[in-house]
């Protein structure tokens, strides 16, 4: 039986505060059961990134629903990101 994920996008952050509290949150996922990371499959791009900037990245598996979701890092001006990877790209499968 697949479940539905409870995690809400994130369009971007709205200080580093919150990214942070945010990313302590994701932590509590993986160490609570609910998670666990996973490989990057292909990164983010961002035209609003500095050019050759690297963003860092994240990806997680939500272990009930089997969704893969990505956390960037904010890089100014870039606010940082946190959605579902659509279709999987073959993480969640």
């Amino acid at each position: 039986m697949r479940f539905r994920c409870p995690w809400e996008e994130v369009d971007a952050f709205t200080s580093l505060a919150e990214f942070r509290s945010f990313e302590r949150w994701m932590l509590g996922q993986v160490s609570g059961g609910m998670a666990r990371q996973v490989p990057v499959a292909s990164p983010y791009r961002h035209d609003g990134a500095r050019p050759g900037i690297v963003l860092v990245e994240v990806w997680y598996l939500h272990l009930q629903s089997r969704e893969t979701w990505r956390l960037v890092w904010p890089e100014p001006p870039f606010d940082g990101i946190f959605q579902r990877i659509p279709g999987n790209q073959g993480q969640g499968q």
